[in-house]
């Protein structure tokens, strides 16, 4: 990821929908999966005002 992507994707909200609840968060730290040849994510993970860490897919990548 470039580093003007990435710092716009750690900070921008992503709505997280946990246990019915849905909180509008930053991600604590994000990252690529993509395996050679196939589409890609983002994957993120999110600090719930709970204390508990949930990770979510905030992109979809092209192959």
């Amino acid at each position: 990821m470039d580093q003007d992507v990435a710092e716009e994707i750690l900070n921008k909200e992503y709505e997280v929908v946990y246990e019915g609840k849905r909180f509008l968060l930053k991600p604590a730290k994000a990252w690529v999966l993509q395996p050679p040849g196939k589409p890609g994510v983002i994957v993120a993970l999110f600090k719930l005002p709970n204390g508990k860490t949930v990770r979510k897919v905030i992109a979809r990548l092209p192959p």
